[in-house]
């Protein structure tokens, strides 16, 4: 590569990577510590949803924090499959404190790629990169011109590809970098695949408000030179972790759980995607479903009502 990591003369500073609104990451990819996050009578939990996704209609993502780019017509469309992993911190079944995203789990993005994929080293991808500041062994693919605000303004990007062999490599560019995703390899990717990251990720806007960063209609032909793609989606306060298959991940779900357990998580299964959810709905259903041959369920009840809503149920009824 030869390039320095200091910002050279005459580039204009660009987006290093999508800023989410975690603390600043350790080396671990975790937040800090903090006592708000996992104090005591916190509950740390795991949230899984596995569910088909079609990519010529993706449906909304987390509401105000992240769209998808608008996409172009797929016929026919293939039906695919979504696992989305995310996390949250909580003290009752209300959630009304929850803090939300995959790093609130106490896991890292790349403890969980481990789990699914044990041993399978990963490729790191990312669009809209900074030139002056690249990960250490990256491979640039290209500085280009990227426009924002509808053109009004340009920013100098550079298009960078890493491979992580294992999942400290991975937590450890996730500490300083937070690339557009993973697929599964241990060299840089061809020429085909190439194209079609490109097309994912090379018409979005990490600067606009939400965030666009992905185009749904491209996955097909990403899954089309890989069994699996990784990427970053927005949730209320960090990242969480989608997986897009041609066919559901065997195992997936039976390896969660178990990483839950290991770890004295709750994983709380869910019915749409964790950023697209209700962590109160989802542990009152699981508290519904809970078998009683497993002792009380873990989570202790909240009030069931928010505050002043009894007063605005009495003003509207007056």
């Amino acid at each position: 590569l030869g390039m320095s990591r200091t910002q050279p003369l005459g580039v204009r500073q660009g987006p290093r990577a999508y800023t989410p609104t975690v603390p600043p990451a350790t080396a671990g990819g975790l937040p800090p510590p903090d006592p708000g996050d996992r104090g005591a009578g916190m509950i740390q939990a795991l949230g899984v949803s596995l569910t088909p996704f079609d990519p010529g209609d993706p449906g909304r993502l987390c509401r105000g924090r992240e769209r998808w780019v608008e996409g172009f017509p797929i016929d026919p469309v293939p039906a695919l499959s979504r696992l989305v992993v995310s996390g949250a911190t909580f003290t009752d079944d209300t959630a009304r404190d929850a803090r939300r995203g995959l790093p609130f789990s106490g896991h890292s993005v790349g403890a969980v790629l481990d789990v699914l994929f044990p041993g399978q080293p990963v490729v790191a991808f990312c669009e809209q990169g900074e030139p002056g500041d690249l990960p250490d062994g990256a491979c640039l693919v290209e500085i280009h011109e990227q426009p924002r605000y509808g053109g009004r303004r340009i920013d100098r990007c550079a298009r960078w590809r890493i491979v992580l062999p294992d999942p400290a490599a991975v937590d450890g560019l996730l500490a300083s970098f937070v690339p557009d995703g993973f697929v599964p390899g241990a060299e840089a990717p061809g020429p085909a695949l190439e194209e079609a990251i490109f097309v994912l990720t090379g018409h979005g806007d990490r600067l606009a408000s939400p965030v666009r960063r992905y185009q749904a209609s491209a996955l097909p032909d990403v899954l089309a030179q890989v069994p699996w793609v990784a990427l970053l989606h927005a949730d209320k306060h960090g990242p969480a972790l989608a997986l897009y298959s041609s066919a559901p991940l065997p195992g997936a779900t039976g390896a969660l759980e178990r990483l839950a357990a290991r770890s004295g998580l709750l994983a709380v299964p869910f019915s749409i995607p964790p950023m697209l959810a209700r962590w109160d709905r989802a542990l009152y259903e699981m508290r519904l479903a809970w078998p009683p041959g497993r002792g009380d369920f873990p989570v202790p009840p909240g009030d069931d009502r928010m505050p002043g809503r009894e007063v605005r149920r009495e003003v509207a009824e007056e």
